[in-house]
């Protein structure tokens, strides 16, 4: 799943207006992240299957990333991490950037063909597979979106930049998602490992600059 894990995370600002939807962005795409860390030093890649023109799905080794009980440790380590400056309301912004690091998985899941491990690459592995139908697939992450993008655009009342910026920044998003539907060549691996350590980088940074006056504003009530 793409622009489905950045959509969770802006609506996510509705449980904790006070964190920089940036960092909310970059909880929900760690795992990806991760991804590109652990393919980098060889320990985690990805396969192409014969049929990926049609089908427009990769296959996955990813324990260390995308594994449940993994994802659990890394939420409660970058938790700990983001919640450090918030005071009264530590308790509640780490439960919120935990969760979303976890909620990967499970958004994940919905979508991949059966690869996700719940502990580590030889445990039990889910995946429902919904991207053998990518219409569908697609159509999901757009509904996700649109509830993502209305609940943030309830908590930004307070900064138009941020309100029109950071949704004009998902949709640009769910817009390159969808040209999922006509890729038929796979890029090459060192791309895809580029991409995973740039993109969630590059676009939490984009979002925190375009959230900083609408967080500043909520701070100062």
């Amino acid at each position: 799943m793409g622009v489905g894990h950045v959509a969770v995370a802006i609506g996510a600002a509705k449980a904790a207006p006070r964190v920089n939807a940036g960092w909310l962005v970059f909880a929900a795409l760690l795992a990806d992240f991760l991804l590109g860390i652990f393919a980098y030093l060889g320990l985690e890649h990805a396969t192409v299957p014969p049929d990926f023109a049609s089908k427009h799905y990769f296959l996955f080794t990813f324990p260390y990333s995308h594994g449940l009980l993994p994802l659990i440790l890394w939420g409660v380590l970058l938790g700990l991490l983001v919640s450090l400056p918030y005071g009264s309301a530590r308790k509640r912004v780490f439960v919120v950037i935990a969760a979303l690091v976890v909620s990967h998985f499970i958004l994940d899941g919905i979508v991949h063909v059966a690869g996700l491990p719940l502990a580590g690459e030889n445990s039990p592995k889910f995946g429902l597979g919904l991207y053998r139908n990518l219409p569908l697939e697609l159509t999901l992450e757009t509904v996700i979106t649109l509830v993502g993008a209305a609940l943030f655009w309830t908590v930004a009342s307070r900064s138009a930049i941020s309100r029109y910026g950071v949704i004009l920044v998902t949709l640009i998003v769910l817009a390159l998602t969808w040209t999922q539907l006509v890729v038929v060549l796979p890029p090459p691996p060192r791309a895809m490992v580029a991409d995973w350590i740039a993109f969630p980088l590059i676009l939490s940074a984009i979002i925190y600059g375009l959230d900083w006056k609408r967080v500043r504003a909520e701070s100062a009530t």
